[in-house]
């Protein structure tokens, strides 16, 4: 009977893609851990990975293991971390987000650190895995996330809203243009999703909303804006980035191009509903205070981009640049 130690090792597996980084994180031997998976599909009896020559991926039954084994583990986690935002001493407010929101974290949390020295701020960098999963927990106190999840168990504010842009090779036939519209791209070959990242993302991503067939994607999945910007140079694909991720990406061959007539994509800030204490309400109330409408600039902590209204943006809506 498996336990919970392989079922940890093998997401880790499919979650970073090689036995060499996978091994890496879990500071074990490469040889140990190969062992380990191997093990675990042995007394499964089926095949959860297909070795190849750039690492590993999932066969279909170890994607729909991989779900489930990531659920199992979040779940022995939640259930020994349920107390733990309680049983913190000092006022502290820990804010989870992923890098490639840009500077954005910083605009949000100053004026907050400013009105509240007493509290420890802290912040942590996630991989797309841990996509809601250590706010479930109670690792951290919030989390900034896009596209915003609508789940009944948060409560969550729109912070920003950053326009899109196509991310292409400067030899792409559309490298030359000052803008482009879907329909010139629609056809175009996206970034496969890696199983360690959520549908709803990926769908975000490649403007699922606007198509009537799934895109056509490559055959590998990139798990990083590095491994992104590969696929991207070397011609392989394009991607629809928000503005924020752009710098990250584009250069060295690598050349972004606004995208009109598409609903730019909304950040928001998401925290339990159940979670009442002060240090995080008192966020959340600031956030409501700079979004509330006023004439002038955007609020202080969105100098790119302005807030949106609570609740849902309609298609078509219009994004304007702060002056700022």
């Amino acid at each position: 009977m498996p336990d919970l130690r392989q079922f940890h090792y093998f997401v880790v597996v499919v979650e970073e893609g090689q036995m060499t980084r996978a091994a890496a994180r879990l500071h074990i031997a490469q040889p140990a851990l190969s062992q380990a998976v191997a093990k675990l599909e042995n007394e499964l009896g089926v095949q959860l990975l297909k070795r190849h020559a750039r690492g590993v991926t999932p066969t279909d039954a170890g994607e729909a293991f991989f779900e489930k084994a990531a659920e199992a583990l979040i779940a022995v986690e939640e259930a020994e971390e349920a107390l733990d935002p309680w049983l913190r001493g000092a006022p502290r407010l820990i804010v989870g987000f992923s890098q490639s929101v840009g500077d954005i974290p910083r605009g949000l949390l100053r004026p907050y650190m400013l009105s509240h020295p007493d509290v420890e701020v802290q912040t942590r960098h996630l991989a797309p895995p841990e996509r809601l999963v250590e706010l479930r927990r109670g690792r951290i106190d919030v989390e900034l996330l896009y596209p915003p999840p609508h789940r009944d168990e948060l409560i969550e504010r729109v912070v920003a809203v950053s326009p899109r842009y196509v991310v292409l090779s400067e030899s792409h036939r559309l490298a030359g243009e000052r803008s482009l519209v879907f329909s010139q791209i629609e056809n175009e070959t996206l970034p496969a999703r890696h199983p360690s990242v959520a549908e709803e993302i990926a769908n975000d991503a490649w403007l699922s909303q606007y198509r009537d067939a799934p895109p056509q994607l490559t055959a590998t999945a990139p798990t990083s804006l590095d491994e992104l910007w590969t696929l991207i140079s070397r011609g392989k694909a394009i991607a629809i980035l928000p503005e924020f991720a752009v710098p990250q990406t584009q250069g060295d061959g690598v050349c972004a191009i606004p995208l009109l007539g598409v609903d730019p994509l909304e950040v928001c800030l998401a925290l339990r509903r159940e979670d009442v204490r002060p240090v995080v309400r008192e966020l959340l109330g600031s956030i409501d205070a700079a979004a509330e409408p006023r004439g002038g600039p955007s609020p202080p902590f969105l100098p790119r981009w302005q807030a949106a209204p609570q609740g849902r943006r309609q298609k078509g809506s219009r994004v304007v640049r702060s002056s700022t």
